[in-house]
């Protein structure tokens, strides 16, 4: 028989704990605590052990992931106790799959699978669009309104505050404050890349500090050290995700396989004797099956399916 979740104040508690000790090393007294806590019941017991696993976790994600669910302090806890639960609830046999997911994106405020886009109004009036495979955590305080980029590319139509707080979306390699506008933050591993549509932004690093303001138009992206030149930025294609559209304009294939294969589960790649082939068109993110048959009669590539999970883009024989 699978044992019932523990009740959800015990699986607090343990969130408790595991915060505690992510801060500093527990005194001989806390860890007696500790131990008295969990001889209670086999129920206080379980959740520790999920919070184990999850503080195990941590030492096998990248450095940004574990941060992002334990650098804010009014977060953490609220995140763990989500994690813990998540822990609880799943099938043993699943936890790898888990252990390889991005714990961020478990614990997000806000997230979307592969090939969803979704829209949301936050408390301020801001309209917020997450495209596929992303995750945010939104932090208003009386003080300021944070919006933390995990994974992924959102869309920011900022409101005016009532409380004249500042907005900001902060991403691992710095922030960008919003000067009431309209833009697009994008992630990836080495940079986060911004395109304004309307008014302005400014950019500031993580490490160095640095400032860069960009204006409707404009474009650029930064690492922690680093903020590259701007350059322009079309509206419609910049955002042409937020209406399940690719827009192309003497793209190489390569780059727009990678592209598309955000938007389908399993294995989409372009055979590298065809990924400098420049190609242009507008192609729907809905239903990219559609995309890449588009892409094989407007150009001299096949699509070779070896399952529906395993497609590759590859020339013409």
């Amino acid at each position: 028989m699978e044992a019932k979740v523990p009740p959800a104040q015990i699986i607090a508690e343990a969130a408790d704990w595991l915060v505690k000790i992510q801060e500093q090393p527990l005194t001989a007294s806390e860890q007696n605590q500790l131990q008295q806590w969990c001889a209670q019941s086999a129920d206080h017991q379980r959740a520790w052990q999920a919070a184990q696993q999850l503080n195990q976790s941590f030492d096998q994600v990248p450095e940004k992931l574990g941060l992002s669910v334990l650098s804010r302090k009014q977060a953490q806890r609220r995140n763990l106790i989500k994690a813990i639960s998540a822990l609880l609830v799943i099938p043993t046999g699943s936890w790898l799959v888990y252990q390889h997911s991005p714990i961020s994106s478990w614990t997000a405020d806000y997230q979307t699978t592969t090939g969803e886009l979704r829209e949301v109004m936050l408390a301020d009036g801001c309209k917020l669009i997450l495209n596929t495979r992303s995750a945010v955590n939104v932090l208003f305080d009386e003080n300021q309104r944070l919006i933390e980029l995990l994974q992924g590319e959102i869309q920011i139509t900022t409101a005016s505050d009532v409380l004249a707080r500042p907005l900001s979306v902060r991403t691992e390699h710095g922030q960008i404050h919003a000067l009431g506008t309209v833009f697009t933050v994008r992630l990836s591993s080495e940079y986060s890349q911004v395109a304004v549509q309307q008014d302005a932004v400014e950019i500031h690093t993580a490490a160095t500090y640095k400032v860069q303001r960009i204006t409707a138009g404009q474009q650029s992206q930064f690492s922690k050290t680093e903020i590259e030149s701007v350059t322009v930025s079309t509206s419609a294609t910049a955002t042409a995700w937020t209406q399940k559209q690719l827009m192309v304009d003497n793209q190489p294939l390569g780059e727009v396989i990678s592209e598309l294969s955000r938007y389908r589960r399993g294995w989409l790649r372009c055979d590298p004797a065809v990924a400098e082939l420049r190609i242009s068109g507008v192609f729907q993110l809905s239903d990219t099956d559609i995309a890449l048959s588009n892409i094989a009669h407007s150009f001299p590539v096949s699509v070779v399916y070896r399952s529906p999970y395993w497609v590759t883009v590859t020339k013409n024989k």
